[in-house]
């Protein structure tokens, strides 16, 4: 059987559980650990329907009579991924439905093992030679039963030949099992691909044990070659490293293990060599050509709107590799960026490259107020998508915001590689007029004013007193507030103080002692109006001095007025105070008290104090018509002298002037 040996053919398998990649394409399925289980799969499924010849090395570690339990060579159908059960199972237990070819160095007499390391066929994750499950009993792994726990790679040949459904099992180049059996039907069901590889476990007993594959393990015996191109030719390891490879054309040298071919014609190639099993070994190749092609299925485009840009190559390609990982023939892309893609008539491929850009119709949103008030403006703010688009207001300028002060009709432009759109917005200025209530004004008592501009169309009225029309009457003093208003938008107001004023009403004057050059002011307010003295002077003030007779007063306002007479006698004006030296509070009604005679006809303050001959204050007063009546703290007081000092205002000469006194006083009882 003869290998081929590219990029298409490099290995890839998946380690678990304990299994780890020691390079060199070896895994260690199990570590000098008890209790460790492992498992390592081929990437992908074999085929049943095929003939294939597995080559690898499995080592079983170096212990003896302690090592255990043993490798699997399973095929199973759970994915590359899976792992079975740890212990005697050998990793083998847990899979149903399964194949297994078991390499077992460890005797579990329950099971029906040998007491030699030994060899057998099962199926369904059983390792139970007396069970159902078992197809080909053990034998031992060796002729002689040799140990197999050497620290040795153990060659390992698996061969399947579907056509009369022969397995055979091959040992360090010994053919130690061989059956005939439908592995596809009687126990996948008729399923022709399943995934192979690898268990082991440990349980009390261990070993450190490993399997080594080829990177060339699974290939095909017919290739194609791109006319014009090469190709390395493989096949397997020989002992000897001597290979023959005829005929003898397009090939760089017949006699290595790799020749590289550059047919230019369907040609068959035989090959001899010695195995590693020193047997002679002579396989067949068929190299076929393909012609070679230039893919031009696309070109940079542009997608609008979410469009996208399809294809079908299933007519004109076998396969087809793009950059997105996609295999597909059939396929739409609908998103921008760089593609490429690769295409292959037979095995010969080219590449094609191109550019997607997307875009949508431009979206022009106009946000803000349309309507605004009057020496206002409204701000007006574009969002265009997408980004690409070119836009600018109807004036050329591009902004993303706009301050209008005017009416009118407001035109964006946009536009990109899609298409060029418009979109309109109207704003309108409210324009509210002019009014005033007038100034501040005055009401009198029971009569109405009205108030209100005179008019005003298309707005709404709003009083301060809930009313709701343009003009109001109102018969009482405050504040009135008139806002007007048009679509509940724009509002001006104005405001109007009315106060009440009522008709003159002068309060009786007493008539006015008026000592000679003595100034007297005498004040009638009237803020609205105003006041009259003696039919001349006119103000709130009037200034009395040396007046002798009659003053009349009159006071007018809007509303009326009313007067008002009173008499002025202008005498000569002094200021004294007369103090006894003794009294007799004795209560016979005669000197019982101690207070001052006034001689003052305009006395305007007036202290008196009282203290006893230790300068103890016991009386005080600023009542002229009080007095003392010889107590103190409601007792009596003794007999004896009492000092005094007063203080008085009074006028004097026409003028106000401050006096004082003081002196003794005997009290007598």
């Amino acid at each position: 059987m003869i290998f081929l040996s590219n990029f298409a053919y490099g290995q890839s398998y998946f380690a678990n559980g304990n299994a780890r990649a020691l390079g060199g394409e070896c895994y260690q399925l199990t570590g000098s650990i008890d209790w460790q289980l492992g498992s390592v799969w081929y990437a992908d499924p074999i085929d049943l329907s095929k003939d294939f010849d597995l080559e690898f090395y499995l080592n079983f570690g170096g212990k003896d009579d302690s090592g255990a339990d043993g490798i699997v060579f399973v095929m199973q159908d759970v994915g590359n991924k899976a792992i079975g059960e740890a212990g005697g199972g050998l990793g083998f237990e847990g899979f149903s439905p399964s194949f297994g070819v078991e390499f077992d160095d460890f005797n579990n007499q329950d099971k029906g093992d040998l007491v030699s390391d030994h060899i057998a066929i099962l199926k369904n994750g059983s390792v139970d030679h007396n069970s159902s499950n078992s197809i080909s009993p053990p034998v031992p792994a060796l002729p002689g039963a040799v140990n197999i726990e050497d620290g040795l790679d153990h060659l390992v040949r698996i061969v399947w030949i579907e056509n009369t459904k022969e397995l055979q099992v091959w040992f360090d180049c010994n053919l130690r099992q061989q059956i005939f059996y439908d592995i596809k039907n009687n126990i996948f069901n008729g399923d022709n691909l399943v995934y192979w590889g690898f268990t082991s476990s440990t349980g009390g007993l261990n070993n450190r044990q490993t399997v080594c594959l080829r990177d060339d393990i699974l290939v095909e015996d017919t290739m194609t070659l791109c006319k014009g191109e090469s190709i390395l030719l493989n096949a397997r390891e020989s002992k000897n490293d001597e290979y023959t490879w005829t005929p003898n054309l397009f090939l760089n040298d017949n006699s290595i293990r790799t020749p590289s071919c550059s047919s230019t014609e369907p040609i068959t190639y035989y090959v001899e060599y010695k195995d590693l099993c020193d047997n002679i070994f002579k396989d067949t190749l068929h190299v076929n050509i393909d012609e070679p092609f230039t893919l031009d299925a696309a070109k940079d485009t542009l997608l609008c709107n979410g469009l996208g840009y399809s294809f079908d190559l299933s007519s004109n390609y076998d396969s087809v590799h793009w950059n997105s990982g996609s295999r597909s023939k059939k396929i739409t892309w609908l998103t921008e960026g760089e593609y490429s893609l690769r295409a292959w008539q037979g095995v010969c491929y080219d590449d094609d490259t191109f550019n997607i850009a997307t875009s949508v119709n431009p979206v022009i949103n106009i946000s803000g107020d349309s309507i605004f008030c009057e020496g206002d403006s409204t701000l007006l703010s574009l969002e265009v998508t997408p980004i690409d688009a070119v836009f600018y207001w109807k004036d050329g300028l591009s902004s993303l915001t706009r301050h209008f002060s005017n009416s009118g009709d407001i035109l964006v432009v946009a536009k990109n590689v899609c298409d060029s759109v418009t979109q309109d917005y109207s704003i309108r200025e409210i324009v509210l007029e002019d009014f005033s209530l007038g100034n501040d004004t005055l009401l009198c008592v029971g009569d109405t004013l009205t108030i209100g501009p005179n008019s005003l169309d298309s707005v709404d009225f709003s009083w301060s007193n809930g009313s709701n029309q343009g003009r109001i009457d109102i018969v009482e003093s405050g504040t009135y507030i008139l806002e007007i208003s048009k679509e509940n938008m724009c509002y001006e107001s104005d405001t109007i103080i009315v106060n009440e004023l009522e008709d003159p009403l002068l309060k009786n004057i007493d008539d006015i002692l008026l000592c000679k050059m003595e100034r007297i002011e005498l004040t009638i307010p009237n803020a609205n109006g105003q006041v009259i003295w003696n039919n001349q002077a006119i103000g709130e003030s009037y200034i009395l001095e040396n007046i002798d007779g009659r003053v009349d007063v009159r006071m007018t306002n809007i509303c009326g007025e009313d007067s008002v007479s009173f008499e002025v006698s202008l005498i000569d004006c002094y200021c004294d105070m007369i103090y006894p030296t003794a009294f007799t509070p004795n209560n016979d009604n005669l000197n019982d008290y101690f207070r001052p005679t006034p001689d003052c006809p305009k006395l305007f303050e007036f202290k008196l104090r009282v203290y006893s001959r230790w300068g103890e204050l016991i009386f005080e007063t600023t009542d002229i018509n009080k007095f003392w009546d010889g107590s103190y703290q409601n007792k009596k007081c003794q007999d004896g002298v009492y000092f005094w000092n007063s203080n008085w205002k009074g006028v004097l000469n026409g003028i106000p002037q401050l006096q004082s006194s003081s002196g003794i006083v005997h009290l007598i009882k």
